[in-house]
Parts: structure tokens; C-alpha cells; sequence
């Protein structure tokens, strides 16, 4: 009993002095251990933070920071209730304190629930029009300066694309649900390439289990865009698993964690310290 109680205690003493504490990773020669350790403190201190949400916030945020950026963006397409806004602007809030960088959460939703599908690639079997609406004025009330963009997608995002000065994207969340919508929502990354970082970090919510497949819903909306855009392309993160904080490894959500690709950004070859400088030691090990 007593052995047993001494090795939880070390390992709780180990997970505090590593996985949470970033000051205990700042030497690691990759910047996942420390990118985890700052999420785990931050989930602790605000529970109502998404970990889906903040791992790739803060990856945008360290990219950023890297390429010597002043500030950033955060995108939330389809909002619903709210609760992923609300977390997207605490998020936004987070990375000011932590890089010294300005970041500002965006929300695009109809405000009506869904639109109606249109064929059966937007899966009617799972989704009708009206369906996630919002409370306007109640998720007004809870956001702190994060910015709620309401109407068609379709006709919001070219307006913000064009007119805004938003600071380049970091992240990009798409919950829209629809293949129709859900193609609208990809035509920000076929924007100028200074409205958007080389790499930004996506989490895809409907594209796993049901009757999601690459022929319908967002991911047939992610085939088609690699398709037709050679110099922009969007691919999972392969192992998420292993990168993420090891609590999370076996969560559904990092299935769901993507990468747009923007090949043909100035910076795109920057270093952008995901990498620190590699040693090896004397008998080969890394």
C-alpha cells in the first residue's frame, strides 16, 4: 500500500514539475513539450477553455511570434450556442499574456441555426434547416471582445476577406456541418497570402463517425479544395496523438486537428522553431 502511494506521488510530482509546468521544458529540443505544458496550465486555471481549440491557438500563436508578427487571428465558422466563441476569445486573451502578441477571436454564424441543404452531399440525413440556432443577445453578453459576424457565410466572409485588415490567421475552426457551407468557409484560404500565416492550425468537427465520408460534408469540401488549388493545400496533422498532452492522446478531437498548407507564402520557408538546434550525444542518440 505504501509503495503504491509513494509511486502515485511521484508520478502527480512528476506531471507537475514536466507536463504542466513550462519552465521545466523550456531547454526540449522540439517545442511540442512546452506548447503542452502551457495548455495544461491553462486548462487548469480555465476550465472553460477547449483543449480541441487551444492546442492549435497556440501553435498559431508560437508560429506567429517566430515569423515576428504583431498579431493574429482566430477563426470560429458556425457558432451555435456560443461556447466555443467564448472560449476562442479567453483563448485570445491567453495568447496576449503568453506571447506579447495581439490576438483577436472571430465568429461567423447565420444566427438563424443552419441553412437548409441543398443536396445530398450536405447530408440531410443528419442535418434540416433551423437546426443549432443562437441566442443572439445572450452570447452577446458573455463574449469580451471577440466579434460575432452574422448572415449567409457566403456573403460574410468576402466582405470580411476584402475589407476587415483583420492580422493573419492562426487558427481556424469549421463546425458549419454542411458541404455546401463548409466550401464557402475554405475560400479564406484562398485569400492574399498576408491575411494568412504559411501554416495554420484547422480543427474539422464533422468529420468522423456518422455517415461522414470523403464523398460528402466538410471532408469532401477538403478534397475538392486540395484539388483545385495546387499552391494551398489542407492535410491532418498524421499522429496528432503523440503530440498532443499525453491526457488528450485518446480524445476524439485530435483526430479532427488539420494544417493548411500555403506553399506559396513569403514565408513558408522561415524557420519557424518547431525545431530547436539538434545535438547528439556521443553515442547517437538525439
Amino acid at each position: 500500500m505504501l509503495k503504491r502511494i509513494l509511486r502515485k506521488g511521484v508520478r502527480m510530482l512528476s506531471h507537475w514539475l514536466y507536463e504542466d509546468n513550462p519552465d521545466a521544458v523550456q531547454d526540449s529540443p522540439v517545442i511540442y513539450p512546452w506548447i503542452n505544458a502551457v495548455l495544461l496550465k491553462t486548462l487548469r486555471e480555465s476550465p472553460l477553455i477547449r483543449p480541441s481549440y487551444l492546442w492549435g491557438a497556440l501553435h498559431g500563436a508560437h508560429l506567429a511570434k517566430a515569423l515576428d508578427l504583431p498579431a493574429v487571428s482566430l477563426i470560429e465558422f458556425g457558432v451555435a450556442g456560443g461556447n466555443g466563441l467564448v472560449a476562442l476569445d479567453l483563448i485570445a486573451q491567453r495568447i496576449e499574456r503568453i506571447f506579447g502578441i495581439h490576438a483577436q477571436a472571430y465568429g461567423f454564424d447565420t444566427g438563424a441555426g443552419l441553412p437548409i441543404p441543398e443536396d445530398l452531399r450536405d447530408c440531410p440525413n443528419l442535418f434540416a434547416g433551423g437546426d443549432y440556432p443562437m441566442d443572439v443577445a445572450k452570447l452577446r453578453s458573455r463574449l469580451a471582445r471577440a466579434e460575432l459576424i452574422l448572415g449567409k457565410i457566403d456573403e460574410t466572409l468576402p466582405t470580411f476577406i476584402t475589407k476587415s485588415g483583420f492580422a493573419p490567421v492562426a487558427f481556424v475552426s469549421v463546425d458549419v456541418d454542411l458541404y455546401t457551407s463548409s466550401k464557402h468557409v475554405l475560400r479564406l484560404l484562398e485569400g492574399e497570402a498576408k491575411m494568412l500565416l504559411p501554416r495554420i492550425h484547422c480543427f474539422f468537427d464533422n468529420i468522423t463517425g456518422f455517415t461522414y465520408s470523403p464523398y460528402n460534408g466538410e471532408r469532401l469540401a477538403i478534397e475538392e479544395f486540395n484539388e483545385e488549388h495546387p499552391s494551398r493545400k489542407i492535410s491532418p496533422i498524421f499522429g496528432a496523438r503523440h503530440y498532443v498532452p499525453k491526457p488528450f492522446a485518446n480524445e476524439g478531437w485530435v483526430d479532427k486537428l488539420f494544417m493548411a498548407h500555403i506553399l506559396d507564402h513569403d514565408h513558408y520557408s522561415r524557420p519557424d522553431g518547431l525545431t530547436r538546434i539538434p545535438r547528439v550525444d556521443l553515442v547517437g542518440k538525439q
